[in-house]
């Protein structure tokens, strides 16, 4: 209740109508079930730990009949699980692990969702703008090409070229708004937005820009899936244990009395005695050995949870460091060269101090390099989320 509270004050604060990334991981967390489900599964995971802990009632049972003594009262008390308990305790316990480290897991792939959508969005809008931008000048050189062919400078099939690339730019500006609108609703899906308006996000492509990669210490990491591969392994070890501990037989305990009985001097009278079972037909050897190859088969697993993982992490480091590097030479070089070149060839154009083709190339250069550059800025961010989700980080 709090964070949906928490939340709400988030998404309902946003100086004119503005997310920022902390607000849309707050809402998600809120309005997701996703998150919903994690919780209940750690609780019906501590519940198995109490369960596994709980004593056996004893059974008590009353009879009567008509030869005397003629009531009989018994209470019978199971010890068997004073060799299991423990082993079952400590099954539980590791089930427990397991499921407060998918939570850990969950919340990071809501995170690294959340976070891709968000500069998703953030991305289509950037490309969308810069496209805009793009169609106002084809559009321009377009009526000016067409002012030029009527006082005779330029010939018609030059004119030609300039409309074509303003019916291509018109083309791309409707494909960048599409994608726009997907981008919002796959976002709008991650965070739960309930809302009909769309807000404007408060971030860029380049935020948390850094260069490099992350350290070699942050490879050593326990990440969520090896811990619940570890808590798998340690359950099935345990109940491999109780399997071997359940083979030796305990007794049964009854107590009782036997009283009502009319020729008789005597009171009610005590009854005690033992009941154990007999291992005749089989000895748990085939419950036993079903445990150890489970055991076993878990802890193969675990090597190859953390075999994966490892290459998952390096994998991961490596593509971050190339994303950032290729985010900072398109933040800093690629989009403001293709931008001061177009911007000259269309000088140098409107001037009649050049032809046609350096500003088609130029043009289309810009066009090119724009769509590379919003690219390779999202993959810096998706690259960053992935390496956030293997870690098991929320934010």
């Amino acid at each position: 209740m709090i964070h949906f509270l928490l939340a709400s004050l988030l998404l309902a604060h946003t100086q004119g109508d503005s997310l920022t990334l902390g607000a849309a991981l707050a809402g998600a967390r809120a309005q997701r079930a996703q998150v919903r489900l994690s919780a209940a599964q750690v609780d019906a995971a501590r519940a198995g730990v109490r369960v596994a802990g709980t004593l056996p009632n004893p059974v008590a049972s009353y009879s009567y009949t008509d030869d005397p003594p003629r009531q009989h009262a018994s209470l019978d008390q199971s010890l068997d699980w004073l060799l299991t308990r423990g082993a079952d305790r400590a099954a539980a316990t590791s089930g427990l692990r397991r499921a407060e480290a998918d939570s850990v897991q969950s919340a990071a792939d809501l995170a690294a969702e959340v976070r891709t959508a968000f500069y998703g969005v953030i991305a289509a809008r950037e490309l969308a703008r810069l496209t805009e931008a793009q169609v106002i000048v084809a559009d321009s050189l377009a009526t000016l090409a067409g002012r030029r062919v009527e006082s005779g400078d330029i010939s018609e099939a030059e004119r030609d070229q300039l409309v074509l690339e303003s019916v291509r730019a018109g083309q791309r500006r409707s494909r960048t708004r599409e994608a726009a609108s997907i981008a919002w609703a796959r976002l709008a899906r991650a965070i739960g937005w309930d809302r009909s308006s769309q807000p404007v996000l408060s971030g860029d492509l380049d935020d948390g820009l850094v260069s490099g990669a992350p350290g070699d210490g942050d490879l050593g990491v326990v990440s969520p899936a090896i811990q619940a591969a570890v808590a798998d392994s340690l359950a099935a070890a345990q109940r491999a244990r109780r399997a071997s501990l359940a083979r030796m037989p305990l007794p049964s305990v009854m107590a009782g009395a036997d009283w009502d009985d009319p020729g008789g001097k005597r009171g009610a009278l005590a009854v005690f005695g033992l009941s154990i079972p007999l291992p005749l037909w089989q000895r748990g050897n085939g419950a036993l050995a079903l445990a150890r190859a489970e055991a076993a088969q878990a802890a193969a697993g675990t090597a190859e949870v953390r075999l994966e993982t490892a290459r998952q992490l390096t994998e991961a480091r490596t593509r971050l460091a190339e994303a950032a590097g290729r985010a900072w030479v398109a933040r800093d070089s690629l989009l403001p060269v293709a931008r001061r070149l177009r911007e000259r060839a269309t000088v140098a154009y409107r001037a009649g101090e050049t032809g046609i083709i350096p500003l088609l190339e130029a043009l289309r250069a810009e066009r090119d390099v724009t769509a590379e550059a919003v690219d390779d800025l999202l993959g810096y961010q998706e690259a960053w989320a992935a390496w956030k989700r293997i870690r098991g980080e929320a934010e």
